[in-house]
């Protein structure tokens, strides 16, 4: 389906309304542990410049669709809002260390931005408060049959492995306004998109790049301007509906590709694997391995035939000596 960009008077372009209601407001207790740091926890040392800032900060006014997404994009259970610029997610046990409370004026923030069906305003927390919600959206499914760790391996590679991914360009930031897109020739979106599917699209149409954004959106085009634009692989972070093992961009992010040029029409072989270098197929070597034992063995079999032949024929000019003899 094709996607059209709706904008409001200032030229942004409207969102989805998450359509959330929030589980309450909560403040840290006197637990010694914060748990709502699960995105503290993503950073590893094996994967050094994946960084994942906790809080993360976005001066964003939709911000509460922005952490939702971000939390169930990274298989969360729950997201929070402080300040109406921070956002923290954590998983099932994360309420332990916070308390909830009934008081309007702690969680005091509303954070107020139009969508498409309208203006809309939601709790954004308070100063040292957050305004937590369930990581869930109608809208937006999260990742399945993939481990968080999988998952940050792929996005830790994805600029590192050309091998892998030789055709991938990075992560880069798109611009929020109408008519500024980074690729703005044609947008595709499928509830089942993969990154095959989306350079597929842009090849059809003879274009040189796909780009794919929040988990469902193509974009294709001719030519980008990476200045400044470059942004770090946290940022794409969204697993594509139609295979969960790639990346399909980010909110406002690129996962861009350079669309590489078909095969010829009468070759049959498998391209999944040299479109994006994202699956694997047999080697090339193993066939040829499996053609030559073939035809040896098959050269092996008719010699020993033709050696079984010649011994039935001595063993018959013996017979027929061994009769001329006796007649005589």
């Amino acid at each position: 389906m094709a996607c059209i960009d709706k904008c409001d008077e200032n030229g942004e372009i409207l969102r989805q309304d998450p359509q959330v209601s929030p589980i309450g407001c909560f403040v840290r207790n006197n637990s010694t542990y914060d748990k709502f740091n699960g995105l503290a926890m993503l950073n590893s040392p094996s994967r050094p410049s994946l960084i994942f800032p906790d809080p993360y900060t976005t001066q964003n006014n939709r911000i509460v669709g922005f952490c939702l997404k971000t939390c169930i994009d990274l298989k969360f259970n729950y997201a929070a809002v402080e300040n109406g610029i921070n956002c923290r997610c954590g998983y099932a046990d994360a309420l332990q260390s916070y308390t909830k409370v009934d008081d309007d004026n702690t969680c005091n923030i509303l954070c107020t931005s139009n969508t498409l069906t309208g203006k809309v305003t939601y709790p954004c927390g308070g100063k040292g408060a957050y305004t937590i919600y369930k990581a869930e959206l109608q809208y937006y499914t999260p990742p399945y049959n993939i481990t968080i760790e999988d998952k940050l391996n792929i996005m830790y590679n994805i600029d590192k492995d050309k091998k892998m991914y030789p055709y991938y360009k990075g992560c880069i930031q798109d611009d929020k306004y109408c008519g500024k897109r980074v690729l703005g020739n044609s947008c595709l979106s499928s509830e089942s998109m993969t990154v095959d599917e989306c350079i597929d699209n842009c090849r059809k149409d003879n274009y040189k790049f796909a780009g794919l954004e929040a988990r469902t959106q193509c974009f294709c085009g001719n030519s980008y301007n990476s200045i400044n634009r470059l942004i770090g692989s946290e940022q794409c972070r969204a697993s594509c509906p139609g295979n969960n093992s790639q990346i399909c961009g980010g909110i406002w992010a690129l996962s861009l590709y350079e669309v590489p040029l078909p095969l010829p029409a009468d070759d049959t072989t498998d391209t999944t694997g040299l479109k994006i270098g994202l699956s694997i197929g047999i080697p090339a070597f193993i066939i040829v391995v499996i053609v030559i034992a073939f035809l040896f063995i098959r050269r092996r079999s008719r010699h020993n035939k033709n050696e079984y032949d010649e011994d039935d024929n001595d063993e018959n000019d013996n017979y027929e000596d061994d009769n001329d003899k006796a007649h005589r």
